[in-house]
């Protein structure tokens, strides 16, 4: 008796929750494309909930319009009433500000929980700054003018627990802004590239934060500042790049575990005094300026 083996389309036959949800794993282009398989998966794209919309090799000669009306057309066809993830990225300059503005006010209005900024031009709606569903926040301006992403004096993100953001001019003007409107904020990563003045203090009084990542990559300036860091339930602290800053510790209570990545010591006693600061802590993890690692426990 002969028989017969027939090819069953195992995916087709998923439901419309579980093939949305795989097709949102993928770069939302490739999960657009397979609208043309039949037509049982013509319109299964448009209920994904994450969005990744890459246009770092986009060809600006002709590609950049293609990408432009490309987003345009996703996010006007797409059914979802939930943006899990929206990720954007983009080097040239020109895709338009006040579309890119455009994009990330759809996704806040489609109830986003994690966006992902990266690129030269950042103009950001005022929605975001006041967006309640918002639990993950990464800006980054790739810039050679030295500006940054501007941030309005009135901030109110209930739900946000990580922040990441890159700065070029004023280190933590936009950032602590940001910051001050977070009032669940657990995770926090600062990272400023260029800077040509930085006096003044620097004061991080975050009773929530948990995380705290801090990185000078670039100092054009010999001014010390002074950062304050009144954070109780910090576990874990990371420092890196150029060290040119006094750290008051005055509330770490909690601190468990600090790591140390240095290419520069702007003044020895800057040094002496971060480890005094961080003395207690169980686990501290350093690499000095000649790039020998250290590492050791205490306690």
């Amino acid at each position: 008796m002969s028989s017969k083996i027939e090819n069953v389309d195992m995916f087709s036959s998923l439901p419309e929750e579980i093939l949305s949800h795989i097709l949102s794993l993928m770069p939302t282009k490739y999960a657009v494309r397979t609208s043309i398989l039949s037509k049982r998966w013509r319109y299964s794209w448009m209920f994904v909930t994450n969005f990744d919309f890459d246009g770092t090799r986009t060809n600006p000669f002709h590609g950049l319009d293609r990408f432009t009306k490309f987003v345009d057309r996703v996010l006007n066809d797409c059914k979802t009433s939930k943006i899990n993830l929206f990720r954007l990225q983009f080097y040239e300059t020109c895709v338009q500000k006040l579309s890119a503005s455009s994009w990330i006010d759809k996704a806040v209005r489609l109830n986003v929980c994690e966006l992902d900024i990266r690129s030269i031009q950042l103009e950001l709606p005022l929605s975001l700054f006041t967006c309640k569903t918002l639990t993950k926040l990464r800006l980054e301006r790739w810039a050679c003018d030295g500006k940054d992403w501007g941030c309005p004096s009135s901030v109110n993100l209930p739900c946000l627990k990580t922040l990441d953001v890159v700065v070029h001019s004023d280190p933590f003007v936009n950032a602590f802004k940001l910051i001050g409107g977070c009032p669940m904020l657990e995770s926090l990563s600062l990272e400023v590239t260029r800077r040509k003045k930085f006096a003044g203090c620097y004061i991080f009084n975050i009773p929530t934060l948990k995380r705290l990542k801090l990185t000078f990559a670039l100092v054009i300036t010999s001014d010390i500042n002074k950062v304050v860091l009144r954070v109780p339930n910090l576990e874990y602290l990371f420092l890196g790049g150029v060290l040119c800053s006094l750290f008051q510790m005055e509330d770490v209570s909690s601190l468990v575990e600090v790591s140390v990545s240095l290419r520069h010591i702007a003044y020895d006693y800057l040094w002496v005094e971060l480890l005094n600061g961080v003395s207690g802590v169980k686990s501290l993890l350093t690499q000095d300026v000649s790039f020998f690692l250290i590492g050791f426990n205490v306690g």
